[in-house]
Formats: structure tokens, C-alpha cells, sequence
């Protein structure tokens, strides 16, 4: 009995399809299987389950936390997070067993729709004192003097008990109407980060929260013009320190350690110390009322919360742009001077080449995020650049050290018989480089250079630490908003996804029409 070739190409196709849907299915099992064995019948229901070796507690990055959670669990594990919308989903997922946090920032990601998690009814520590934070070099006279005094006016008649009322206790996310200041005695920068409802987030594309108006306000009653950074919680004091800043109006906690850095207004407010963990009871009943119906209204509803409520598509729209403006005039820019650095040292110039090895090697050896921080907080700090000019410098000069390697492995790839017969024609050295070698050596960098074009793209998703909202920062913005993960989190993939394959399809198109241009011009020469 023989078997035609096809007939057994389609069995083995058969048996591998089989055979992948059951390693589906089993991990399926498996995955359901270990959940249903992780989970516990109450979960966590006081404190003192907290305190136990094995238990894993998160605590939000540069927070005040820390030492609570030290003091009063000592057994347990701490966990450092640094997003807190993910901290409560890794909570509800019963990847931390428990979450320490503002008390407030957590009942209302509840009370918004946050599911599979509770708070403990008990709270720990003193609780949070919040305050204006003040840069210790502002060019702004007697600021913390001017706010404490702004603070204790509208204290006495009446406007702070309303503004607490309304952020603080009713959650009304509605900013009023507070005018500008009509002739400006001094320009105020403040610094935020725009994640942290209710003090401050975006409503309907526009910062608002408690700091914000208490900003505007004090912006108003001071006669100055205000204008808002957004970073990250783990760049904004130093930012404050380099002076990029004057002040922080960004639901900052006041410690001993921050003290020593930064000054501090009298309190702004004071909150309390929750635990969130997680919700066991109502994770297995939402399982098994909704069922795929349920799933696909969820589904849904995240997609119109993340992308239609408030036009948050247009945020995503926004920080697409940023993100392709930083990446095309960085690969534009490294690109030229790549190229250039490689025509000074091609020659072998002892010193150009040293000090390009020296270039090279650190630009190649230091984290990105490093050196953006760097370039931002020490380099540029008194000049007052731009986070989206300091991000483009730094992926200027992390390009311009890829493209000059690529040069440099692309022509060497060039035998070096190429350019002595180039001279027995008469080429001179510069004729012969760009006629002979470096046509040559161009299909050898090509592959390395898109490489490098979407690890750039990949890499400016940490341009958030320097103020600037590009893909991933806007991802952050949405998810402290809606609570949701998934599709923010896909919306930011599917735009890199996109932009790399646009970035590559301009790389091609010009790749076409240089050779294109390249073999008309040969062939014409042979006609």
C-alpha cells in the first residue's frame, strides 16, 4: 500500500492541528485548575493575616507606604509597583495578596467599577499629609511664603471646605470656571502627573482635580500665568530639584526624606491608609452567572469606556503623533550625523576615532532611560528645554551611534580591492566612496538599520520620566480613569505595531526608489 505524497502532507497536517488543539485545551485545564487551587474560600479578612512569611504586599513606588507596611507587617513580603491601576489588577488576579494605598484613590477605583476587590475596614498608620512640594531653586520669591498665604485665605472664608467637599467626599469630577489671571506678574510651571483621581486626571481631555484648581486658584490670586508638566511619580521630584519645575501640585505626601530636598506648603489635606485584596466571593459568582454574554458586554463596555467616553480617542490620537514626531526627527537626525561622524573617522584620525570609540561605547552602555534622565535632570536642567527636545536629542544620539556601527560593518564588508581598483580608474577618494563602496555597502546596513528603526520607536516609550505624553504615557493616563487594562494596554501595542510598520514602509519606499534610480542610471550608461 503506498501513500501519495499529499495525502500524507494533509494527515500530518491533520495530526499537528490535533495535536494543537489538545496542548490548548490541557493548558486551558491546567491554567483553571491552578486558579481554582490558589483560591481561598474568605481570603484575607483582617490585618493580622497580613503578617505572615509568604504573603506579598504591594506598595506604590517612591510612596510613603513603605514604612508602614515595614512597621506594621514585618514578616511579610513587600512588593514595589510602579503603575497603580495594574497594582489593583495584580491584586484582583491574586498576584499580591494585598495592596497598601490611599484609602480614598482605592474606594473610588471601586466605586468606578474596579471589580474582584475589597478594602479591609480597618486602616493603618496616621494617615497622609499632602502639601504643595516647592523647588529649592525657583527663580519665584517667598512661593511657599505666597501659598501658605493663599492657603490660610481660603481657609478662613470658606472656599477650602467647599473644594475638599466636592473632590474629596462627593467626588464631583466638574471643574469650575476659574478665569486667568488678567495681567501676569510672573509665569508659575507646576508639576503633575495627571493619574491620580480625584487630585488630579483628565476629565473629558482637560486636567482637572483637586490640585489642579487649587493651582488655578492660587495661579489667580497670585496674578500668574500657569502652566502644567505631566511626569511620572518617580521623575517629578527630581524635577523639582533641577529647577524644571516650581512647585508640585500632584497629590504629593509629605515625609522626613522629602523634606530634604524639596520644601513644603502647610497641608493641603490628609487621607487615610487603606488595604485593598482580594474579592474571592464575588470572583467566582460573576464566573458563573455571566457566561460568554457577560464576557461580551464587558468587552463592550471597556472598549467605550477606553476609546468613546470623554473622546479619549483622541488622547491615544495625540500620543501617536508625539511618538512619531519623536522617532522620525531622531532617526532623521541620527541618521545625518551618524553618517557624518563616519566620514570624519573613516580616514583614521586618531583623535576623531577615540573620541567616537569613547561616544560609541557610552552611548551603547547606558540604559535609555538612564541617559534621557540624565540629559534631562543634570545636562539641559537650568535651560528650561523641552521634554519632547531632550527626548529627541537623547534618541538622536542613541541612533547616530547605531548608524555609525552600521557604516562601519557595512563597508568593511566592501572588499578593500574595490576602492584600489576605483583608484587605478582615477576615481579620487571621495568619488570612489560614494560611487563604488558605498553603494555597495548599503545592502549590507539596510537590514540592521530597519532593525533599529523599530527598536527606536520601541524604546521612546519611556519619554513619560521627562514630561512628555507620548503612546505609553497617554496608555497610563486612560487606565487611572477607566480602571480597565486590556484594551488600553492593546490600543498602545497596536499603535506601535502600526508606526513601525509605517517607519518601515517609508525605509522601503526610499530603498526602491534609490536603486531604481541607481540601475536607470547604470543601464543608461551602458546603453
Amino acid at each position: 500500500m503506498t501513500v501519495k505524497r499529499n495525502d500524507y502532507r494533509g494527515l500530518v497536517r491533520r495530526e499537528r492541528g490535533r495535536t494543537f488543539v489538545l496542548m490548548i485545551l490541557l493548558l486551558a485545564s491546567a491554567v483553571f485548575f491552578l486558579e481554582a487551587c490558589g483560591r481561598k474560600d474568605e481570603g484575607i479578612t483582617s490585618l493580622e493575616q497580613l503578617n505572615q512569611p509568604g504573603v506579598r504586599i504591594g506598595v506604590a513606588t517612591d510612596s510613603t507606604e513603605f514604612s508602614i507596611v515595614e512597621k506594621e507587617f514585618p514578616k511579610a513580603e513587600i512588593v514595589y509597583t510602579k503603575d497603580l491601576m495594574l497594582s489593583f489588577t495584580s491584586v484582583a488576579q491574586g498576584k499580591l495578596d494585598a495592596f497598601v494605598n490611599n484609602r480614598l484613590n482605592m474606594e473610588l477605583a471601586i466605586r468606578n467599577g474596579l471589580q474582584g476587590v475589597r478594602l479591609l475596614d480597618a486602616t493603618i498608620g496616621d494617615g497622609n499629609v499632602g502639601a504643595v512640594a516647592i523647588s529649592p531653586v525657583t527663580k519665584i520669591p517667598n512661593l511657599k511664603d505666597q501659598i501658605n498665604e493663599f492657603l490660610r485665605e481660603i481657609e478662613k472664608d470658606g472656599t477650602f471646605d467647599d473644594i475638599r467637599e466636592r473632590w474629596l467626599v462627593k467626588h464631583d469630577m466638574a471643574m469650575p470656571d476659574i478665569p486667568e489671571a488678567a495681567d501676569p506678574k510672573f509665569h508659575l510651571i507646576a508639576a503633575t502627573t495627571g493619574v491620580s483621581e480625584p487630585f488630579n486626571c483628565y476629565v473629558n481631555g482637560e486636567l482637572s482635580g483637586y490640585d489642579i484648581e487649587l493651582a488655578r486658584r492660587f495661579a489667580l490670586w497670585a496674578g500668574a500665568s500657569l502652566e502644567f508638566k505631566i511626569y511620572d511619580y518617580e521623575g517629578i521630584i527630581a524635577a523639582a530639584q533641577a529647577g524644571d519645575v516650581d512647585c508640585i501640585f500632584a497629590n504629593l505626601y509629605v515625609t522626613d526624606e522629602r523634606r530634604q530636598v524639596l520644601e513644603f506648603s502647610d497641608p493641603t489635606y490628609v487621607v487615610e491608609v487603606g488595604v485593598m485584596v482580594q474579592d474571592t466571593g464575588s470572583h467566582g459568582a460573576a464566573d458563573q452567572q455571566g457566561g460568554i454574554a457577560h464576557f461580551l458586554v464587558s468587552l463592550k463596555e471597556s472598549f467605550l469606556k477606553t476609546f468613546i467616553r470623554e473622546d479619549r480617542w483622541q488622547l491615544f490620537a495625540s500620543g501617536a503623533v508625539t511618538t512619531l514626531l519623536l522617532t522620525m526627527l531622531s532617526i532623521l537626525f541620527g541618521t545625518l550625523m551618524g553618517f557624518a561622524l563616519f566620514m570624519i573617522c573613516r580616514r583614521g584620525n586618531r583623535v576623531a576615532n577615540a573620541l567616537t570609540r569613547f561616544f560609541v561605547w557610552l552611548i551603547e552602555g547606558m540604559p535609555v532611560v538612564v541617559l534621557l534622565m540624565i540629559l534631562y535632570y543634570i545636562v539641559f536642567s537650568g535651560t528650561r528645554m523641552s521634554g519632547t527636545m531632550v527626548s529627541i536629542i537623547t534618541f538622536t544620539l542613541i541612533f547616530t551611534a547605531a548608524v555609525f556601527n552600521m557604516l562601519k560593518a557595512g563597508v568593511a564588508a566592501v572588499g578593500t580591492g574595490q576602492m584600489e581598483a576605483a583608484y587605478s580608474l582615477g576615481y579620487t577618494d571621495q568619488k570612489a566612496f560614494f560611487r563604488i563602496i558605498l553603494p555597495q555597502a548599503i545592502p549590507h546596513v539596510l537590514p540592521s538599520y530597519k532593525s533599529q528603526v523599530k527598536a527606536l520607536i520601541k524604546a521612546t516609550a519611556v519619554v513619560g520620566y521627562v514630561a512628555v505624553q507620548d503612546l505609553t504615557k497617554i496608555g497610563d493616563i486612560v487606565r487611572s480613569r477607566t480602571y480597565e487594562a486590556f484594551f488600553p494596554l492593546i490600543a498602545v501595542a497596536v499603535f506601535y505595531f502600526l508606526l513601525a510598520g509605517l517607519l518601515i514602509f517609508i525605509v522601503n519606499r526610499i530603498e526602491i526608489r534609490a536603486f531604481a534610480g541607481r540601475r536607470a542610471r547604470k543601464e543608461g550608461r551602458d546603453d
